[in-house]
């Protein structure tokens, strides 16, 4: 069993730094996962997931409201949340994610996704297949 657990994921680790920082000056240990292989291969950051913050499982909660509050953009839309526009159930997949993508075409689409973002996110009911979009300001 691993003591440590994953509080964000970034595609950079110019970018996991900066967060490590902010974080260390809050008293929180950090570990950055595969920082040395994004930094060595950049193009390998899709292939292994980027870099992973990883922390203490003690701190873990501190952790996650120092990110809230100085990178909230980091942390996952809380899809439990959102009901589908069709039937009306909160049983959604974030189609951006590819750790949820289950089809090939959803893994193509996670890539071409995080190559070219966008303000919407997009989702899809894993009880009527049914595929939508939300602003980024509709999610709240």
């Amino acid at each position: 069993m691993s003591k440590f657990r994953t509080i964000a994921v970034v595609s950079y680790p110019a970018e996991a730094g900066v967060i490590k920082s902010k974080l260390e000056s809050e008293n929180v240990t950090v570990i950055l996962k595969d920082e040395f292989t994004v930094a060595t291969d950049p193009f390998a950051t899709n292939a292994i997931g980027g870099v992973k913050l990883q922390v203490y499982k003690e701190d873990y909660i501190k952790a996650m409201g120092l990110i809230e509050q100085y990178a909230p953009e980091l942390l996952p839309a809380n899809v439990a949340t959102i009901k589908c526009p069709s039937c009306g159930l909160h049983k959604l997949q974030d189609q951006q994610d590819i750790h949820t993508a289950t089809t090939f075409s959803q893994r193509l689409r996670a890539i071409r996704l995080s190559l070219f973002p966008s303000t919407s996110t997009y989702y899809r009911c894993g009880n009527c297949s049914h595929e939508f979009e939300k602003e980024a300001k509709d999610i709240v």
